[in-house]
This record gives structure tokens, sequence and C-alpha cells, in this order.
């Protein structure tokens, strides 16, 4: 048995739906995933705007712009760039 819920990022944003488990030692408790709420968001919405939980209901917001995604060495990279204490400090050992 399972029961479908709505999962959202740290942010907020609703990424999609997920399920919840019953809980096997409490009778009628569902483990909720993290970030997962039990209300439905909105069955359609504009393309310029997306779903946010507020943490009381959902609400529509601009679209976040999503950027291309970087590897972890040029986040890296882009870190010691704009931090040159550390990589001078890196660079001491």
């Amino acid at each position: 048995m399972e029961k479908t819920v709505y999962q959202t990022d740290r942010a907020g944003l609703y990424t999609g739906p997920t399920t919840a488990d019953p809980s096997p030692l409490e009778p009628g408790v569902w483990l909720m995933p993290s970030g997962a709420v039990e209300t439905p968001p909105p069955e359609t919405w504009p393309d310029d705007q997306w779903p946010r939980w507020n943490g009381i209901a959902w609400e529509l917001i601009t679209r976040p712009c999503i950027s291309a995604a970087q590897t972890a060495a040029e986040k890296l990279a882009a870190f010691l760039a704009a931090n040159p204490d550390v990589a001078a400090m890196i660079n001491q050992q």
C-alpha cells in the first residue's frame, strides 16, 4: 500500500509526485519523504510560472532559470578562483 505525495526541493519548488510508505510501527501513519507534502499542487499553471510550497500552501512564482549543470571540477575551479586565499592555503601543503 502506497500513498502519492508531492516532492519539493530545498527551495520548496515542485519536483514531481512520489510515494509515502506506511509506517511499520504505527498503523495509519505515513513515512513522508523529506520535503514532500500531501497537498497536491495546482493541476495546471502558465509556462512562465512554477509551483512553490511556502510551508502552508502552493503559490505560483516566476519560473526559475536553470543554468547549465557544472561538473564538480568546474565548480571547484570557480570556487578557488573566487577565493584565492583558500587556493593559497591548498598550495602551501
